[in-house]
């Protein structure tokens, strides 16, 4: 029984003293300010809206390629049906411009590709390959059209593209 004191007791003294030494506050408080200040630094894209569909930008990545000579941009973003009807959003509906340069989604990536039922959201990546040395761009909303019709720009966001992780 005397034992089981003791040993309570030991523990005891040593959660205090272990306690006692977590109010140190210096350490902590570091971490906490690059936090803050890395969400600063996070831009916010506005909402477009086109045909009564909500789109924003969430965040945008940037991924070497395999081979390392290009980047991977994604978008990652979100849409909201504010109709009465299913809509649909694909990957090819987006393209990126860059100086006089037009770049199509990466046809082989992860798009989002999905019919939005009415009143609800979606949320999907658009990916698109392109060279190292671009830095900024305009993100267009171009839907695909079929026919004779010729696609026209709904939407365009300024964006600029971290460098890669």
């Amino acid at each position: 029984m005397l034992k089981k004191v003791m040993l309570i007791a030991m523990l005891g003294a040593g959660a205090l003293s272990l306690a006692a030494c977590s109010t140190s506050t210096s350490n902590e408080e570091a971490p906490k300010t690059k936090q803050e200040t890395k969400v600063e630094k996070e831009t916010t894209y506005p909402v477009k809206t086109v045909n009564n569909i909500d789109m924003q930008i969430k965040n945008i990545e940037t991924t070497e390629n395999g081979k390392g000579d290009k980047n991977i941009v994604q978008l990652n973003m979100t849409f909201k049906n504010e109709t009465d009807s299913k809509y649909g959003i694909g990957g090819n509906d987006f393209i990126l411009k860059a100086g006089d340069k037009t770049y199509n989604v990466k046809a082989d990536a992860n798009n989002i590709g999905t019919e939005i039922a009415p009143g609800k959201t979606a949320s999907g990546a658009v990916n698109f390959e392109i060279p190292k040395d671009v830095k900024s761009g305009e993100f267009s909303y171009q839907p695909v059209t079929f026919g004779k019709d010729k696609p026209k720009i709904l939407a365009t966001w300024k964006i600029m593209i971290p460098d890669s992780k």
